[in-house]
């Protein structure tokens, strides 16, 4: 790659006519950093490279010698980078990742969605803004609908908590209707093998829908505690009734939250016996997590969706789900159970 910036550095400054002080002085440097890049013995600092490929109106991809398959290549190393992250719950170091990439392929559709939703996952109330001029920003050019209806999603949620409800209901408007959806209407066109996986996928997303429908019902107004432990032990039922086998992949990490916020419920009630329990069963689905390991679904429902592995889940928090857990379990809300004996059992 130095040989080529070098041999671009100076094809495009003798195309244009300048000497290496003109674009030394443009650039704000020395003429010496500009002849040493020249001469193949430095390079441009990456924060360079779009002031520097705009001054010779090129692209940084032109300026960095790249065909196609190479920026794809790089492009594909990057996104190894981002998905690791995204599985450790290091969602700043990915804003950071794909902000540094951006000024190497700037204009990317794929890396400033994936930008936006860092930002939006994040959790961080000051970056709602930038999260949605970024969603805005690809949905000016991008014409795949897949992408379009994810950054939409991520920019209905942004606008809501940014307490903007009327603009995150227009976007909502944007959705295709559920059963509008590719999902649903392959059903009835596929056959054999690719049918049963189609269903056993819709299977698996519908079980996902209802336990985020239960939450948002759960938010909608004042609960008493024995209804919400009513209904998200109905959400646990279910689980047990379709992964009847116990293997429950990356859905050990849907069940640690229920089995903390029922927890969290009981402990409303100060019932010590029955907060330990859910504290344990919480704790068993963390240690499950913190041990993972890729495998194939075995029940009847799900065993033609494919394999699970880390890149099938995503956190915004960085230490253990054990250790996550005892960060919870240090709160104030559990002081009432902290010195008796069934609070020992629980790890």
């Amino acid at each position: 790659m130095t040989v080529k910036i070098t041999e671009k550095l100076k094809e495009f400054r003798k195309k244009q006519g300048n000497t290496q002080k003109e674009l030394a002085d443009h650039l704000n440097i020395s003429v010496q950093a500009v002849s040493k890049w020249e001469q193949g013995e430095g390079m441009p600092d990456i924060m360079l490279l779009p002031s520097i490929a705009a001054y010779y109106g090129k692209t940084v991809d032109e300026l960095l010698g790249c065909s196609e398959i190479e920026k794809a290549q790089k492009i594909d190393g990057y996104m190894l980078t981002y998905n690791a992250n995204l599985n450790a719950g290091k969602i700043q170091e990915n804003i950071e990742l794909m902000k540094t990439v951006l000024r190497e392929f700037p204009g990317n559709l794929m890396l400033l969605s994936n930008l936006c939703h860092s930002l939006f996952f994040v959790g961080k109330p000051e970056y709602l803004k930038e999260c949605i001029q970024v969603g805005e920003k690809v949905l000016e050019t991008s014409t795949d609908d897949e992408q379009r209806f994810s950054v939409i999603q991520t920019l209905v949620l942004a606008y809501s908590h940014s307490k903007n409800k009327q603009k995150a209901k227009e976007y909502a408007q944007k959705l295709p209707n559920l059963y509008c959806s590719k999902d649903i209407v392959l059903n009835s066109v596929e056959e054999g093998a690719a049918l049963r996986q189609r269903a056993q996928i819709n299977i698996m997303q519908c079980m996902n829908l209802i336990e985020l429908s239960v939450y948002s019902m759960l938010r909608s107004k004042e609960y008493a505690p024995k209804e919400i432990i009513f209904a998200l032990e109905t959400v646990d039922r279910l689980y047990h009734l379709f992964f009847y086998d116990k293997n429950y992949g990356t859905g050990h990490s849907d069940l640690y939250t229920l089995w903390v916020n029922i927890a969290q419920a009981y402990g409303k009630l100060r019932d010590v016996q029955n907060t330990a329990i859910a504290l344990k069963k919480a704790y068993a689905h963390a240690y499950e997590m913190d041990r993972f390991k890729p495998g194939e679904y075995t029940s009847i429902f799900f065993e033609s969706v494919g394999g699970y592995s880390k890149e099938n889940f995503s956190r915004n928090f960085e230490e253990s789900y054990v250790e996550a857990l005892k960060k919870i379990m240090e709160k104030e809300e559990f002081d009432f159970i902290r010195n008796t004996e069934a609070w020992s059992e629980i790890i």
